[in-house]
């Protein structure tokens, strides 16, 4: 939560109409503005009124009092004369700028373009850029982005979102992993047989077609998302937990990861997706990703590691799944014991917390062995309701810190990571069907049993923590 004392903050929303600002923007900004220091400024194409976008900001955030500073300037994205209109607005006392970019990737370069224009971009003034993912569509694209921004922008000054960063229990890996003996002596290819991360959701595209048949899976979650995840489970120790720090050890993380190869990952399609408006008949884009990842370094040289994302599965559930290497199974009696895989799991979302699955013995006279869990509840932890992610996402933007946010060049090695794999599918082949409501299509079970690596486990089935 921002304190009393900040300075008041100009903070201009592009694409201020549309649903990712009504969904999670406004209400971020409505918690975080309590205190009278934030002045929001709609900007975009549609011809609102000032009454109409005060009312959509008290609706979306509960905050009258945000809604009287509020306003509305319609512009064109494409045309730089337009922008002239936004300098009465944010110019006035010489209080920050905060412009957030919740836009299609496609109109970032137009949008900076129309401040350079204006002249309410620049290195060293009290601006900061906020952009959402994906962040370019391939490593090039990614390139000329990132150039654009480091041409207007201090990189101290570019705030580039993940906002699966900004969730409380994704920072904790960096805690649990580097503060705890008992697990980073054995977080290493001699002790852990296999890494799974699943980031599922059981929502279809819904009316998002027009963007989704653009993107596809990987672009929208394996690229950055999925990615930054991996990076902060298997990085090395950072130096310190500054946010310097903490970039350069994910970035040579990524660094040691090798480009994704088509023939190791498997592409889906829920059925009906075709049936979808906005999506064209002959549509080839996946909305389900599976890959093997390799990590050519020192701590990971062996390990497989498998990624897997989708719209219409069983679950809504994001986490990372490590399995240790079993202990040598014990006999009773003669009788081999069956043998229980030790798992640690780290969930994001929902429910967010850290389980331990381990082997126990059943109560009772006979030696029988049982999976048992041992589970730190993040919620119980905080003794309240976890902040959302923009709220986090937005607190540190206020408060010019970078720890959740990463680099430009994490996010083009993520590009030349995915880019293979893209390219190909784009060309070749067709997405397999799968089942709504299902884990995604036969093959990525395939992927995972094909490898010798048992099969996909998530927490609560039967091979997951109980």
């Amino acid at each position: 939560m921002a304190s009393a004392s900040r300075r008041p903050t100009d903070i201009v929303i592009f694409g201020a109409s549309g649903d990712l600002t009504r969904r999670k923007i406004l209400p971020a900004i409505g918690d975080l503005s309590r205190d009278g220091q934030i002045r929001l400024l709609g900007a975009g194409r549609s011809a609102m009124s000032q009454e109409a976008f005060k009312d959509l900001v008290a609706s979306a955030t509960g905050s009258q009092d945000l809604a009287a500073r509020s306003g509305w300037v319609q512009l064109d994205y494409d045309s730089p004369d337009t922008y002239e209109a936004l300098k009465p607005a944010v110019d006035g006392d010489g209080a920050p700028v905060i412009y957030y970019l919740a836009t299609p990737p496609a109109t970032f370069g137009s949008i900076l373009t129309g401040l350079t224009h204006a002249g309410l971009s620049g290195r060293g003034k009290d601006r900061s850029i906020v952009v959402e993912k994906p962040l370019g569509q391939d490593a090039s694209s990614a390139r000329t982005l990132n150039e654009q921004l480091e041409a207007l922008f201090d990189e101290s000054q570019i705030f580039r979102i993940d906002h699966y960063l900004a969730k409380d229990t994704v920072q904790n890996v960096l805690a649990f992993r580097f503060s705890n003996s008992l697990f980073e002596p054995v977080w290493n290819r001699t002790m852990i047989e296999s890494i799974q991360i699943t980031a599922a959701e059981e929502i279809d595209i819904g009316r998002r077609a027009g963007y989704y048949d653009s993107i596809g899976a990987v672009r929208d979650m394996v690229q950055n998302h999925v990615l930054q995840l991996l990076a902060l489970v298997t990085m090395e120790p950072p130096t310190t937990f500054d946010p310097s720090d903490i970039r350069k050890a994910k970035q040579e993380l990524l660094r040691a990861v090798e480009p994704l190869d088509p023939a190791t990952a498997v592409r889906g399609q829920y059925e009906g997706y075709l049936d979808a408006e906005g999506v064209g008949r002959d549509s080839r884009r996946e909305t389900f990703a599976a890959a093997r990842l390799v990590i050519e370094n020192w701590r990971w040289e062996g390990v497989p590691i498998f990624v897997r994302t989708g719209k219409a599965l069983r679950r809504q559930l994001t986490e990372a799944v490590i399995r240790l290497r079993d202990a040598p199974h014990l006999r009773v009696g003669g009788r081999r014991q069956r043998g229980i895989p030790t798992l640690v799991v780290i969930r994001f979302q929902p429910d967010e917390g850290i389980l331990l699955r381990i082997g126990a013995k059943r109560p009772g006279s006979r030696f029988e062995m049982v999976p048992a869990g041992m589970k730190l509840e993040y919620g119980r932890l905080a003794r309240q309701q976890l902040p959302d992610a923009y709220e986090n996402v937005l607190s540190e933007v206020l408060a010019g810190g970078h720890t959740v946010f990463p680099s430009g060049k994490e996010i083009e090695r993520s590009w030349e990571i995915v880019d293979p794999l893209l390219q190909s599918w784009e060309t070749e082949g067709h997405p397999e069907l799968y089942a709504r409501g299902s884990w995604g299509p036969a093959a990525a079970e395939d992927l995972v049993t094909g490898q010798g690596a048992g099969r996909w486990m998530t927490s609560g089935d039967e091979a997951g923590t109980q």
